[in-house]
């Protein structure tokens, strides 16, 4: 019997790091999404971070299946802190304010991940770790921004738990493959039952 082929409909090089390490084959695919107009439109409905997380991992991935067979796997990440969602930062001063703003507490990052074959979202799941930083002065943020680059900026965060900024946190609670930016478990399970993958 022939494997479903599968495909990651994202650019995210950490999405694809976590596949490739766990030995799945896949192509990647970057999804044609516009998510600024799905949040301004969610924003009037007052639609909560969860469900807006989730619609954007189904839009990616939808984007995708309508045009291919195949097993195709779409992901969002929302970070939320004290109620409030947060992008990635567009630059260095943004992500030394967002470090600021979040030390010494703890925030949120939603993951959401949807899964369609044949055109029609057949998986979902929904992931909330906590991590919480621990308080830094101004000149330890700084050193770390120095030495961690504007790679940063790909992360809502502005850190990179799993480089540099693992040396950020205090503690965290949840999946850490959820808090790198993909459910991993639940998924091989999925693809697993689908057929993708031996074991």
């Amino acid at each position: 019997m022939t494997r479903p082929r599968i495909i990651l409909a994202s650019g995210s090089a950490i999405r694809r790091q976590i596949l490739t390490s766990a030995g799945v084959p896949f192509e990647a695919m970057k999804p044609d999404v516009d998510e600024t107009v799905i949040k301004d439109a969610v924003q009037k409905d007052g639609v909560d971070l969860e469900t807006l997380a989730m619609m954007l991992a189904e839009a990616k991935c939808m984007d995708v299946a309508r045009r291919t067979d195949a097993i195709v796997i779409g992901s969002d990440q929302i970070m939320e802190f004290q109620g409030r969602a947060y992008d990635k930062p567009a630059d260095i001063a943004e992500a030394r304010a967002r470090l600021t703003e979040i030390q010494d507490a703890s925030h949120t990052l939603i993951n959401a991940v949807a899964v369609a074959r044949n055109g029609e979202i057949i998986w979902r799941n929904l992931d909330r770790p906590s991590l919480t930083m621990r308080a830094m002065t101004v000149e330890e943020i700084d050193a770390y921004l120095d030495e961690a680059g504007p790679e940063i900026l790909a992360s809502v965060g502005a850190y990179q738990i799993e480089k540099l900024g693992g040396r950020l946190f205090e503690r965290v609670e949840g999946d850490h493959f959820a808090i790198l930016g993909l459910s991993l478990f639940p998924l091989l399970d999925l693809l697993r039952r689908e057929g993708a993958l031996d074991y």
